[in-house]
């Protein structure tokens, strides 16, 4: 059996080529490290835990593209799932809550840091299945409701 070198050597250079191409790709990206709150004393809530869906925002029905989802994994990490543009989007988050004995709160802050958003600090509180979270930004007060769901239906 004879073997070619230059068949040899074309194929090894596109393995080479493949395997590069490969390990470029796994990079990892770093930029995103999320912590708590200076001063936090930091717990994981467990009825946060699973899925969400938004229902209603400042007392407004919440549907088509306005729909956006949460999945707290208990870990202090979750995805935000949301439609830009009318493209199903999503992005992780890290998230902290603490008691807070602050007046006009609920007793619970929650702090979520979204990959690639600025951070926000809400008060939050259960009614049955949903989830009720307020915080003030530009002058405003801020309330959205979610109900828990089963699963992200994405």
């Amino acid at each position: 059996m004879k073997i070619h070198l230059p068949h040899v050597a074309t194929w090894l250079a596109g393995l080479a080529a493949v395997c590069a191409l490969g390990l470029s790709s796994c990079v990892v990206d770093n930029s995103w490290s999320p912590a708590p709150p200076p001063g936090w004393n930091v717990f994981y809530d467990p009825d946060l835990n699973g899925c969400w869906q938004l229902i209603d925002a400042n007392s407004m029905a919440v549907g088509g593209y306005d729909i956006n989802y949460m999945e707290f994994e208990g870990n202090g990490y979750g995805y935000y799932y949301y439609y830009d543009r009318g493209y199903q989007t999503e992005e992780r988050f890290a998230y902290y809550c603490q008691l807070s004995g602050a007046a006009g709160t609920s007793g619970y802050q929650l702090n979520i840091q979204y990959e690639y958003d600025s951070p926000v600090t809400m008060s939050y509180w259960f009614t049955g299945n949903r989830l009720w979270m307020r915080w003030w930004a530009n002058g405003y007060t801020n309330t959205y409701v979610y109900q828990r769901i089963p699963y992200i239906p994405w």
